[in-house]
């Protein structure tokens, strides 16, 4: 071997690419703790790719993207050193070690922090908390909120022919005001008022609760095909034309097979459950 041949005093073979990681890291004035902060991968497995020593590390997915990441930190490009690592890992035969890992994990530096995941846990349950509120505040009252409003209620039933839970009317006469009045229900006091329209055979087909002070106008053909009933009547004003209807029954009390027709609310004979000798029978829910 003649002197032209040798390398050049100082000149080292650089046959590994750990050796060449490191090399960049020391020439950028680089420390291990410096690489593991900007890759967060631990020092420990940094260590272990500059020596090449890549059975220290979980797997060989793992060795490539530590090595890109570490390529990328010092300034060297990351495809070149982990298409090198991939090469080193065949003549080694590496990949003939067990590999125990799932699935390929993506480049450790592009993982999610934890304060990120836990940004996206918390978004998740204030969506679910805020369509859990939407869902309550939009949904009617459902079979069972009736079942239980008419059980309650049941005890202190309005009698059918009890003249005194009739109303009475407030100025004129029924003949005064048009068949197709708008009859309009509201809601006063302080707490919800729940209404129920029944069918001819006293099913409770339609239902909504009332909020304080809200009001309500009874769809034309609801005041045709229903009647009305409710357990608080005290608690209910209806209006036809305008005009003001009496209480249509006891307070606290189930009343049930109102008419909704105008002239019926404005006489005596037509308003509550004096309107029929026999009372539709309670809806079975």
């Amino acid at each position: 071997m003649t002197d032209e041949d040798a390398p050049a005093q100082g000149e080292l073979a650089i046959t590994r690419t750990g050796d060449r990681l490191r090399i960049a890291r020391e020439a950028a004035g680089l420390s291990l703790a410096d690489v593991a902060t900007r890759t967060r991968i631990t020092q420990r497995h940094l260590e272990a790719i500059e020596k090449s020593e890549f059975s220290e590390l979980p797997g060989r997915t793992y060795v490539t993207g530590f090595a890109r990441a570490y390529a990328r930190a010092v300034d060297l490009p990351e495809a070149e050193i982990g298409a090198d690592v991939r090469r080193e890992l065949e003549e080694e035969q590496y990949g003939a070690r067990p590999a125990y890992e799932a699935y390929e994990p993506t480049d450790p530096a592009r993982l999610p922090t934890a304060r990120l995941a836990w940004t996206l846990v918390i978004v998740t349950l204030l969506l679910a908390s805020a369509y859990g509120v939407w869902r309550f505040l939009s949904v009617e009252p459902d079979e069972a909120l009736i079942a239980a409003q008419n059980r309650d209620a049941d005890a202190s039933e309005a009698p059918a022919t009890d003249a005194s839970g009739t109303a009475a009317v407030k100025g004129g006469n029924a003949a005064a005001v048009p068949a197709n009045a708008p009859v309009v229900l509201t809601a006063v006091g302080s707490a919800s008022v729940w209404i129920g329209f029944d069918d001819a055979t006293g099913k409770t087909e339609n239902w909504r609760t009332l909020d304080p002070g809200e009001t309500y106008e009874v769809p034309p053909a609801y005041i045709e095909q229903f009647t009305l009933r409710t357990s608080r009547a005290q608690a209910l004003k209806i209006t036809v034309g305008g005009r003001e209807v009496g209480q249509i029954g006891p307070a606290d009390t189930l009343v049930k097979a109102i008419s909704l027709k105008p002239t019926d609310l404005l006489t005596e004979t037509g308003t509550g459950a004096a309107a029929s000798p026999q009372a539709a029978p309670k809806a079975k829910r």
